[in-house]
């Protein structure tokens, strides 16, 4: 292309460049002055702090204090700030559809035509900086949905929607905020609850709930804050005058729920009286707030649990209150057993014997402390421990301590295990066994499969992997099962039988040497946890000689009776205890290894 080409072309598409920034520029500009021009008001919602409503039934004036919206006349209540937001909102953006420009001779005559001269139906607002803003709302337009309106100090009239003639157009209790209380759960720090039954007390320590009357006991943190949470949140079906009228029986209230609320200097007190007339079905009761001036009529959903409220409703079922996180240490003593001690180690955790470590089933203790954490009792048995005899726990079955332990001195604790519960399990009846914390003098009931779940023999916390045989090192080989007895020896890395006649099948004695040196379990049984008849009469028994080096040794593998789908009683010489063998391990341990 020749240079005189190009130029040409780089004229033209600047040209062309300019000439749409040109237009699109101005297009802009014009779409945002029309756009300004239709707007009726020049006002920012955010710097408003004063309305003041005028309709047929009467004048409302709502300021803003501190960030709230209050209703100050023709009553001194909380108003709806969402509804008092969509006003301020429509009010920012509302646009007239018409503009009609009253010539001062005429301004007399065609305001009050329009019906905006002195408007009974206005709403004023006032900024931050003084500035006042009036919109009166005249008559119905000839157009559908339409109406007049002026701002006050201009002889302008617009066309625009009826919307915010139907936003004003309410009586006072329509403004007022329909929420019975705007403090939320988290910011109750006490309440209590009084009824014809009693008085039940509770107080909010650090993030959790503890009952102080008729007992001291854990709060149910979460079922608390929810029924405080729909009392609070509760919907006002009405408003009535402030005087109650003895007929609401709110002078010898049914209940009262007096709430302690950070940041208020006095406690806040709802009370809890009769039922409406004509409401047969009690869906509804009287009430009074005290920080509120209005008798309200609430739903009874919200209320009917903290006048039915009993102590046992809002304790916490959790067997115990534990962060696992901060657990370095599991002691289990089992009664007439050796106590095992389980130790944080790193990431990973190792059985403590005097100053050895253990390897162990490093999954056991994490799953020990989530059974632990998750358990729920199923019973408030006692609430005083008088009786612990009969609930076994003066000499209980299985102490377990969950401790945090700390290697150095700190200005907070010292070093050394420092307990954070304790719980002793006593006699198991049924499905469910008696249990009791150190620090609590309740007797509960729990399920028994936490009992059973929790490891008391040595043998039960072994690692899953049954022993560590390398398959190289395996030189021979007696296998005995229904057919016999069969003995293999290593020859110059091959097969043969040792003793007798046949063709060995290589590909399963391949097999069977990779099994015996992998053997996985799901789980270990301490002795005398399995019957004796489970492996009295071995389906399959294998011996196997090691050689490494100048070292040799010889194990067992005893495979006895199957346990349902989960696998097959198994022991080994070099461990205690039984474990489950998989069905795939015990196929190919069993399988017959002659062609």
């Amino acid at each position: 292309m020749k240079p005189r080409t190009t130029l040409s072309l780089a004229v033209i598409a600047g040209g062309l460049f300019a000439y749409i920034w040109f237009v699109e520029r101005h297009s802009e500009t014009t779409r945002q002055e029309t756009e300004s021009s239709a707007k009726v008001l020049k006002l920012e919602q955010s710097k408003i702090n004063s309305i003041a409503v005028q309709n047929a039934e009467t004048k409302i004036e709502i300021q803003k204090k501190d960030g709230i919206w209050r209703i100050e006349q023709p009553l001194s209540d909380r108003a709806d700030t969402s509804g008092i937001s969509q006003i301020l909102g429509s009010l920012e953006s509302l646009r007239h559809d018409s503009k009609i420009s009253i010539p001062s001779a005429q301004e007399k005559e065609k305001l009050a035509e329009f019906g905006v001269a002195e408007s009974n139906v206005r709403i004023k607002v006032k900024s931050d900086e003084g500035k006042e803003t009036e919109l009166l709302i005249g008559k119905d337009s000839a157009v559908d949905g339409k109406v007049y309106a002026r701002v006050q100090g201009s002889s302008d009239v617009y066309v625009i929607p009826n919307t915010i003639r139907s936003m004003i157009t309410k009586t006072p209790d329509d403004f007022r905020d329909k929420k019975l209380s705007d403090a939320t759960p988290q910011q109750i720090q006490k309440f209590a609850v009084k009824t014809a039954d009693g008085e039940i007390e509770a107080e909010r320590k650090g993030s959790h709930w503890e009952i102080l009357k008729p007992l001291k006991a854990r709060g149910a943190d979460q079922k608390i804050n929810d029924m405080l949470a729909s009392v609070l949140n509760s919907v006002v079906a009405q408003f009535l005058p402030e005087n109650p009228s003895p007929e609401q029986g709110l002078g010898e209230p049914r209940g009262t729920l007096t709430m302690t609320v950070e940041g208020m200097k006095e406690p806040m007190t709802l009370k809890i009286g009769n039922v409406p007339e004509g409401d047969e079905n009690k869906h509804k009761f009287f009430t009074k707030l005290s920080n509120r001036p209005a008798v309200t009529v609430l739903q009874n959903s919200a209320l009917d649990p903290f006048l039915k409220l009993r102590p046992n409703d809002i304790r916490d079922k959790k067997l115990v209150r534990l962060e696992s996180d901060v657990i370095d240490r599991i002691t289990i003593e089992p009664k007439d057993k050796p106590a095992l001690v389980l130790v944080r180690k790193g990431e990973s955790w190792v059985q403590k014997d005097g100053e050895q470590e253990i390897k162990i089933n490093d999954s056991l203790p994490g799953k020990i402390l989530a059974s632990v954490q998750s358990t729920e009792t199923t019973n408030f048995v006692s609430d005083v421990a008088t009786e612990l005899p009969k609930y076994g726990l003066d000499q209980p079955l299985l102490k377990l301590r969950l401790s945090s332990f700390a290697s150095e001195n700190t200005s907070e604790s010292k070093a050394g295990e420092r307990p954070v519960a304790t719980i002793h399990f006593g006699s198991v009846e049924g499905d469910s066994g008696y249990a009791k914390l150190d620090d609590e003098p309740f007797i509960v009931a729990s399920p028994k499969t936490l009992l059973e779940s929790i490891p008391v023999h040595r043998a039960q916390i072994q690692p899953l992997n049954v022993w560590e045989v390398k398959a190289d090192s395996t030189i021979a080989l007696e296998v005995t099962n229904e057919s016999g007895t069969l003995k293999l020896e290593k020859k110059d890395n091959v097969w043969k039988l040792a003793a007798g006649e046949g063709t060995l099948n290589e590909e399963k004695v391949t097999a069977l040497v990779g099994v015996l040196a992998g053997i996985h379990t799901s789980k270990w049984f301490a002795p005398g946890e399995v019957s004796k008849e489970a492996l009295d009469k071995p389906a399959t028994t294998i011996r196997i000689t090691l050689k490494e080096g100048e070292k040799s040794d010889t194990l067992t593998l005893t495979v006895g009776q199957a346990l349902g789908s989960e696998g097959f009683y198994s022991q080994v010489s070099s461990k205690e205890g039984t474990f489950l063998l998989s069905i795939a391990d015990q196929m190919t341990v069993s399988q017959k290894l002659l062609q």
